[in-house]
């Protein structure tokens, strides 16, 4: 009879065992809720060369890679040049023109969409796109961090980290960069049109419909927000536009054309979304 008891107690503590204990990347480790995800997500950055923190540049960066990035980042620190004392790129001073000091810090945002785009990939092990994911962010954090409120970038460094939470499954995080972004810049249609999107995929089309009627008065004419309007059942007649005051640009360069194109390419950085027709 102890005999059998015995033997039930270890069948039992076994069992319970086995129902503690998950395998990650060949490597048991004990499921204890919150910190089990997070010691698994610590793991697979460790495993995998990758930082939960603004982090080193990626490595192997391919000729398509740099191609979708902006065309300020291979003046950055860190692609073929060094910094505003050491081997600094010909173009940076056009760059610090149009954005100020924060030029400097605009390789980490960089490095971060190189990130981003990569875990993006469908066949990565999803430990691995997390971390990706988790490095992206601590580099798009650090040009929030080292660069002032009035950062003529920091919109779509913002909207940027919003993307990133998303694809985290953070949708309170998402919230608030996107939100921060709208308020820094208030026609700065990516920031809508991007959090609209998650909106209308949770069914939330209400919410969604009055998000994008927001942008759209302060960007009459972006074309992602026109379209989901559109698909949410709005009228354009019913927008009526608001005038939104000039930012005011930091240090213009001697021709004093380039800010104009700076802020073209911050609204198409974050302009692929393709708005979702429910119907369909």
């Amino acid at each position: 009879m102890t005999m059998m008891c015995c033997h039930l107690q270890r069948n039992s503590f076994q069992s319970v065992k086995q129902r503690t204990v998950r395998t990650v990347m060949g490597v048991k480790r004990p499921l204890y809720g919150k910190l089990g995800r997070f010691l698994t997500t610590m793991l697979g950055a460790l495993l995998l060369g990758t930082s939960l923190t603004a982090s080193a540049k990626p490595t192997d960066i391919t000729d398509a890679e740099m191609a979708m990035l902006p065309r300020y980042c291979p003046d950055t620190m860190g692609f073929k040049y060094g910094d505003a004392y050491t081997n600094t790129s010909p173009n940076a001073a056009k760059w610090v023109g149009m954005m100020g000091q924060g030029f400097w810090t605009m390789h980490h945002h960089c490095w971060g969409l190189i990130e981003f785009h990569r875990a993006e990939r469908g066949n990565l092990p999803a430990v691995q796109k997390q971390g990706l994911l988790e490095s992206a962010l601590g580099n798009f954090r650090y040009v929030v961090n080292k660069t002032p409120s009035d950062f003529i970038l920091l919109p779509e460094v913002l909207t940027w980290i919003g993307r990133t939470e998303l694809l985290l499954k953070r949708p309170r995080n998402a919230a608030d960069a996107f939100d921060r972004a709208r308020k820094l810049k208030l026609d700065y249609w990516p920031a809508y049109s991007h959090w609209a999107e998650f909106l209308i995929g949770a069914g939330k089309r209400a919410e969604a419909k009055e998000l994008v009627k927001t942008g759209l008065e302060y960007s009459p004419t972006a074309r992602v927000l026109l379209e989901q309007y559109r698909v949410l059942g709005g009228k354009v007649s019913e927008i009526v536009p608001k005038k939104v005051a000039p930012a005011p640009e930091p240090n213009p360069g001697p021709a004093g054309t380039e800010s104009a194109e700076l802020k073209d390419k911050q609204a198409t950085n974050s302009a692929d979304v393709k708005p979702t027709d429910p119907s369909k």
